[in-house]
This record gives structure tokens, C-alpha cells and sequence, in this order.
């Protein structure tokens, strides 16, 4: 498969991926964690067809930030079988937000990646877009997680209208790099 094709699936993983996020605001268990567990994965696809895509022409550094944002799956998997075991307990202390952190990882990744490619510029345009695609829900979901486990599981309703905000800003930001991607395969395989 060519780089050009790589990049464009790679788009679409990510706007698939934004898609399977904003079930996060569903407000339903049944809906948000299975969304949840989705979109890791989408993401997960979409940073490493970034990496065989953009792998050779980024730092080091770069390429395996790449590597980790592949890791929120594996993550997610290992989290769910914790919160199993800890139940109700879970829940009183506020960890079950840990349930959430494999989105968190993966677009923690994207960011460091969007970071060095602002220095080595491997995409056509807009190499700033990966940062701010991926900065919104890591930052957001770690202000969340310190305040959640804090106050023993108390969910913050005050601050309810700026978690929508951003996870809002989230979704159509890896929405906008997706269809970046897509859009700039063509150019990439005119150049290859």
C-alpha cells in the first residue's frame, strides 16, 4: 500500500474515530464506554497509519510518540478488568474515570507527534493540526480526573458546560485533521 493510501485511511480512521468520541457526551454508560473502547481503537489506526505515512520523513522522537498513542488500547484493555475488580469501590473513589484514560494516551501521542512536526513539517500544510486535534481531551481529562478522584467520585456538574465544550472542540478538531489527511493524500502521491 502506498504512503498516499496510508495517510487517506488514516484520515478516515481519525474522523471515524472523532465520531465514536463524541459518544462521550451520550450521558448513557451503555453508549459512552463501548464509544469509548471505539475510538481508541479508530485513533489508534489513524496514528499508525501517520507513522508509515510520515514515519521517515519525522524525528525519531515523533515517530514513537506515534507508537504511543497506539498504546491506549492496550491501555483500555487492562483498565476494564481493574474497574471489574474494584466495583463499587471504584466508583466511591473516583477512579472509575480510569475507564476513560485510553483516549487520553492516544491523542497525548498525537500531540507529542504534532509537537515535532512543527519543527520537521512532514505534512503538506497545517502541520500544527495534530496538536491542537489532540490537546483538548488529554488536558481536559486530566483537570477532570485530579478534581473526580479528589472529591472521593463527585461528579463536577458545575464545570458540565465546559467538559461539552471541549470534547465538542475535540471532536471537530480530529474531525478537521482527518479530512486534512484525505484531502492532502492526492498531493502526497504527486510528490512520491
Amino acid at each position: 500500500m502506498s504512503k498516499s493510501e496510508l495517510i487517506k485511511r488514516s484520515g478516515w480512521a481519525f474522523v471515524v474515530g472523532a465520531f465514536a468520541f463524541i459518544t462521550l457526551l451520550s450521558g448513557s454508560d451503555p453508549i459512552a464506554i463501548p464509544g469509548s473502547v471505539v475510538s481508541v481503537i479508530l485513533l489508534a489506526v489513524g496514528m499508525s497509519g501517520l507513522r508509515s505515512g510520515y514515519g521517515e520523513t519525522i524525528s525519531p522522537f515523533g515517530s514513537k510518540m506515534l507508537r504511543v498513542g497506539v498504546l491506549g488500547p492496550v491501555v483500555w484493555v487492562i483498565g476494564v478488568p481493574f474497574m471489574a475488580i474494584l466495583g463499587l469501590k471504584a466508583q466511591e473513589e473516583g477512579s472509575w474515570v480510569l475507564l476513560f484514560v485510553g483516549p487520553a494516551i492516544s491523542l497525548l501521542g498525537l500531540v507529542l507527534f504534532g509537537m515535532t512536526a512543527l519543527r520537521s513539517k512532514p505534512m503538506p500544510r497545517l502541520n500544527w493540526l495534530p496538536v491542537f486535534a489532540g490537546i483538548w481531551y488529554p488536558v481536559t481529562y486530566a483537570v477532570f480526573s485530579v478534581y473526580d478522584i479528589s472529591h472521593k467520585g463527585v461528579f463536577p456538574d458545575q464545570y458540565l458546560p465546559e467538559l461539552v465544550l471541549m470534547v465538542v472542540i475535540q471532536f471537530l478538531a480530529l474531525c478537521l485533521l482527518g479530512f486534512i489527511l484525505v484531502i492532502d493524500s492526492p498531493k502526497e502521491m504527486a510528490t512520491a
